[in-house]
């Protein structure tokens, strides 16, 4: 495997970072932050004296967004290219356009841009569900194949939850990462057993 052929999964490779990234900054540059209650776009915000829900250091997240955005569009770039099934193609596509969405979340904040905030954030709660679900359809049954279907059934239950619970006083924020880190997990796990995506 040449070195820009593992380009794609090595930036897929690194996309539970992104989790790992959100729980450090919420933990050590939030300001009275809840990963219960609080959006994940909150981290993203600067916060003002005595604020809450915030971060000390909005910037820093709205980077992994954008790093983690264009990591994840780069993954997809082999199924984009595919020549083999287009149902590996439209998985592909949603993967990228979830991955660009995400760069954008990171350059519109939640408190400077709040309306194309909400218009770029809207369809990662879509494209990452469908193209999880797409990708298991496609997989034979496997111990991955389960695990994948779990995460799955997380993602779409969060989101359904998120859209409930969105401005409710408490559990937003848990719904929030039920239905996206699934995503972020799945993309490094559907790497195991696979030497490329079909040609």
């Amino acid at each position: 495997m040449s070195g820009a052929s593992s380009l794609p999964r090595v930036a897929w490779a690194m996309q539970p970072l992104y989790v790992v990234a959100e729980v450090v900054i919420g933990a050590t540059l939030g300001v009275s932050y809840s990963f219960r209650d609080d959006t994940i776009s909150a981290l993203g915000t600067t916060c003002p004296p005595g604020g809450t829900g915030c971060a000390d250091a909005g910037a820093v997240m709205n980077a992994v967004f954008v790093v983690f955005g264009a990591l994840q569009v780069l993954g997809a770039w082999p199924a984009l290219r595919s020549r083999g099934r287009r149902s590996d193609r439209v998985a592909g596509a949603l993967w990228a356009s979830a991955g660009a969405f995400s760069i954008l979340v990171g350059l519109f904040p939640v408190d400077s841009r709040p309306l194309a905030h909400t218009l770029v954030a809207l369809p990662v709660f879509l494209c990452q569900p469908v193209a999880l679900l797409l990708q298991l359809r496609l997989r034979p049954a496997s111990a991955v194949r389960s695990i994948g279907m779990g995460l799955a059934a997380l993602s779409v239950t969060g989101t359904l939850a998120f859209a409930l619970l969105l401005g409710a006083p408490a559990g937003a924020g848990l719904a929030e990462r039920a239905a996206l880190w699934p995503a972020k997990v799945w993309l490094a796990l559907s790497l195991a057993g696979t030497s490329s995506w079909r040609r």
